[in-house]
């Protein structure tokens, strides 16, 4: 037998959480990290032989809030499904039973086992998907990994779900650099970067509605340290991942990652983020068309403010704010102050402070 024969015979290494930093880039270290990071507030290169039960300790404690969560929603955690399945998936391995399960047993010392990744699992391949993150359209690639990064992976695509709608699955995952900000506000960050996602999805609102939410998200929770995260060139970091099953595949519809302190700086200086929040957390129905056109074109020409500077963006947005009909439809809509936000009054008040840019 040939040395090529024998050496392509051979068993691929195996993949384990203490060896994760060196296949980022793909999904299943994508999710991985989000794990690690939401949970532990630790990033892949920080992951050693001497902090590894500290880490998934911190991570079991996630997933039992995870599972708690889903418990209060009459949702078996053990059937619940973070990701889509194909029908060659593991799927008594794809829970987040089987995840807490797994890493309680690394606590004990217990042995855990090892596995080809699930196809669910590897969207990096011209076999099941397009490309994820540019990792290439070759023929699937054999990866076996531990149980523990499978562990992993379901738990950060628990974390960073923000909708499943239309057999699409949107996850949101938002990362602050430097690492200025607390654990604490790391997910209160991301949860209200999820929840302004799932809101404007479920309501077919445009993709620069979901940046322009994350962006005041970004506003309200960096608020104290943003001036400490533009002075040092930091970033914030949003990744926007689309997963869609389309018979037995799943395939990636798209992902983005964008830098946008910028953004939320315009936002905060603006003083609108109070306002644009109560807005996009309460994005109105279909019947509310001249209130949706609003959200829109505040969103558009946020943007192209934050591109090109020119003041002829503010306007396009204050003149809307005189419409008869946006106003007869804002008061309808926002009606109060309160448990969901401003009142359209208010909203529009704040609005207004939005001259202060072009001053």
């Amino acid at each position: 037998m040939s040395r090529r024969s024998r050496v392509s015979r051979q068993q691929p290494p195996v993949v384990t959480a203490l060896n994760l930093i060196n296949h980022r880039g793909y999904a299943f270290a994508w999710f991985s990290e989000i794990a690690v990071n939401l949970c532990t507030g630790r990033s892949l290169e920080e992951l050693n032989q001497s902090n590894i039960q500290s880490v998934l300790s911190d991570v079991i404690k996630c997933s039992n809030d995870l599972i708690g969560r889903l418990r209060k929603t009459g949702r078996d955690p053990c059937e619940a499904r973070a990701i889509p399945l194909t029908g060659n998936d593991p799927k008594e391995k794809m829970n987040l039973c089987y995840a807490n399960k797994v890493l309680n047993n690394l606590l004990s010392l217990s042995r855990v086992e090892s596995l080809p990744l699930p196809p669910a699992l590897s969207l990096e391949f011209a076999e099941f998907t397009r490309s994820f993150m540019g990792a290439g359209s070759e023929k699937r690639k054999i990866f076996i990994v531990g149980e523990d990064v499978l562990a992993l992976s379901i738990i950060g695509a628990s974390l960073s779900q923000s909708y499943a709608v239309n057999r699409e699955y949107g996850y949101i995952y938002v990362e602050v650099v430097p690492y200025i900000l607390s654990l604490e506000n790391i997910r209160r960050l991301n949860s209200l970067a999820k929840r302004i996602t799932r809101v404007v999805q479920v309501n077919e609102g445009s993709i620069n509605a979901i940046l322009i939410g994350i962006a005041t998200s970004i506003s309200i929770v960096t608020r104290e340290v943003m001036r400490d995260i533009l002075r040092q060139e930091g970033h914030t970091v949003v990744n926007y991942m689309r997963i869609a099953r389309t018979g037995n595949k799943i395939m990636v519809k798209g992902f983005d990652s964008i830098d946008l302190i910028h953004l939320a700086k315009i936002i905060r200086v603006g003083g609108i983020s109070g306002a644009l929040y109560s807005m996009l957390n309460r994005y109105p129905s279909k019947d509310y068309s001249s209130l949706r056109r609003f959200i829109e074109l505040v969103a558009t020409n946020l943007i192209k403010y934050q591109s090109f500077r020119k003041p002829q963006y503010i306007y396009e947005i204050l003149r809307y704010l005189t419409s008869p009909e946006l106003n007869n439809e804002g008061a309808a809509w926002y009606t109060r102050k309160g448990e969901k936000g401003l009142g359209w009054n208010e909203i529009t008040e704040r609005f207004t402070r939005l001259s202060t840019l072009i001053r």
